[in-house]
């Protein structure tokens, strides 16, 4: 099984990309915290990428790329299997992402798309921010990321749309009733990812399904 995630800060890709991981046995290639670890240690990736993180900007796409690439090759090495999170956020990513995983034989099976609003975006990450200490998440960097995401990140949607492997799941719920939609709908797929082409395919999506049940939870506070 092969995932990458969309979705803005704090719709909680990070607890469902490694829920996701966990439950097929396949690496979860976080680039947020690959590029956090750097910051920790200090490294010169770390000390270029800190200033960039501490205003919301997006890290240069060829840094990103550099790490998703040794990445993917330790994945073929594993089993070929990955969830990947926080990469892409924008058409340049997503078309190099595709070529890399063109080359190592490895493109994504499933675009999986969270849904939130902007309000509990907020909400999640001032509420980690408090928790965690994280100086990328004063109220002004929130902003200022998601406005990035919806100016830059959200027209990849439509690609994937367009190439039938987009699943959108709401995200305003909490964590473990996302996460369970999420497995059922990868479970339902697996069968049909070697046997049905990628051309063939059609997108999904499970956005409507709580209100179908009558299930109107609020969602409780995960990000990622």
């Amino acid at each position: 099984m092969r995932v990458l995630m969309i979705a803005p800060p704090g719709a909680g890709k990070g607890t469902q990309g490694a829920l996701i991981a966990a439950h097929f046995d396949i690496p979860h290639i976080a680039t947020g915290e690959l590029l956090r670890d750097h910051v920790a240690r200090r490294t010169g990736l770390g000390l270029a990428v800190q200033g960039y993180l501490d205003r919301g900007e997006l890290v240069p796409d060829q840094v990103v790329l550099d790490m998703l690439r040794e990445a993917m090759v330790a994945a073929e090495a594993a089993g070929g299997g990955f969830v990947l999170d926080g990469i892409p956020r924008n058409m340049h990513q997503a078309r190099a992402a595709y070529l890399i995983g063109r080359e190592l034989r490895m493109t994504a099976d499933v675009a999986l798309h969270l849904q939130a609003d902007d309000a509990e975006l907020m909400r999640r990450l001032l509420a980690r921010a408090a928790l965690e200490h994280r100086s990328d998440d004063t109220a002004e960097v929130i902003a200022q990321r998601l406005a990035v995401y919806h100016d830059v990140t959200s027209p990849i949607i439509s690609w994937y749309r367009d190439r039938g492997i987009l699943v959108s799941v709401d995200a305003m719920r909490s964590a473990p009733q996302v996460g369970r939609e999420i497995l059922a709908a990868l479970e339902a797929m697996r069968p049909f990812l070697d046997v049905v082409p990628e051309q063939a395919r059609l997108p999904v999506d499970l956005t409507g399904l709580g209100d179908a049940f009558g299930v109107t939870s609020p969602a409780a506070g995960t990000s990622g």
